[in-house]
């Protein structure tokens, strides 16, 4: 039997992040959320920073007014391609 992918409001998402870091420190720190493809290993064949912006610019289609940035980030043998999504109510 499939099962229903969950969702989450990115506003959600967003708040609960900024929930969880303003008890470790106190204090609201304002800052965005990075999404995007996950990928482990190395890249064969793959631009990373072009599938970034590709990844940023599809989703800025689908989400006009979105304040988007790309964003590839590398660490622990794990690869991140998409974007840095700034929600209003978290800039500085």
């Amino acid at each position: 039997m499939a099962t229903k992918p969950t969702t989450i409001k990115v506003g959600d998402l967003a708040k609960a992040i900024e929930k969880a870091i303003s008890t470790q420190r106190g204090t609201k720190f304002p800052g965005g959320i990075i999404m995007g493809k996950v990928i482990r290993g190395e890249l064969k064949n793959l631009n990373a920073d072009a599938a970034a912006k590709s990844i940023t610019e599809e989703v800025s289609r689908a989400v006009p007014g979105a304040k988007l940035t790309p964003q590839v980030i590398t660490a622990g043998g794990f690869t991140t391609m998409g974007f840095i999504f700034m929600p209003a109510e978290f800039e500085p």
